[in-house]
């Protein structure tokens, strides 16, 4: 029996997760939720610390840790702060965080305007994330890529990275048929990936 913790990305909410965690649970599986503090007023750091005591608080070790959308910067903090209790990673529609970068940065190297997509220029979208690599590359690793995401143009190239690297850092990749909001729009194909990965 495995355990996930599911951290919605941007401005969601923990009850996105409802219907993804009601087939996991129904598997026989541990799961839970967090809302994130509201960005506007919060911080990357803050995120970060709010999972981290989550964890901490619910003596929980093994955590499977998926993060959807900006929520992969989250996740990763995590896992560097605590890679002792994480025993994997999900990254769904989202960056793969670079050391020193932010999310905003990630917009900007693909050249788009993060306005396009009205994602505002709040701290934790635009703080760079700090980690050491190697507490992140030894941490089995998943990816799940929405082939309809609204935001493919920013992560057209993840598919060929998280492949190239597959091996070295421990990476397994899924493509899923669904759009950015994969949680709401197919939650059972999505538990089904996370189960199988």
């Amino acid at each position: 029996m495995a355990y996930y913790l599911f951290v919605p990305g941007g401005k969601r909410k923990k009850d996105d997760w409802d219907d993804v965690r009601a087939v996991l649970e129904s598997q026989g599986q541990r799961t839970d939720a967090i809302t994130l503090s509201e960005p506007k007023h919060s911080s990357l750091i803050n995120h970060i610390s709010e999972v981290c005591n989550m964890i901490s608080n619910a003596k929980i070790y093994d955590v499977s840790l998926a993060g959807h959308s900006y929520a992969s910067f989250v996740i990763t903090g995590v896992a560097n702060a605590i890679p002792e209790k994480i025993a994997r990673l999900i990254y769904i529609d989202s960056a793969i965080p670079q050391n020193g970068k932010s999310l905003f940065d990630f917009f900007h190297l693909a050249g788009v305007d993060p306005k396009k997509y009205e994602v505002p220029a709040w701290p934790p979208f635009t703080e760079p994330l700090f980690f050491d690599q190697s507490n992140i590359t030894k941490i089995p690793k998943v990816y799940i890529h929405c082939i309809h995401s609204q935001f493919l143009e920013v992560t057209r190239n993840i598919p060929q990275y998280v492949k190239k690297h597959a091996k070295d850092d421990h990476w397994v990749y899924f493509d899923l048929d669904s759009d950015h909001y994969c949680m709401l729009k197919n939650p059972r194909e999505l538990a089904e990936i996370i189960l199988q990965s």
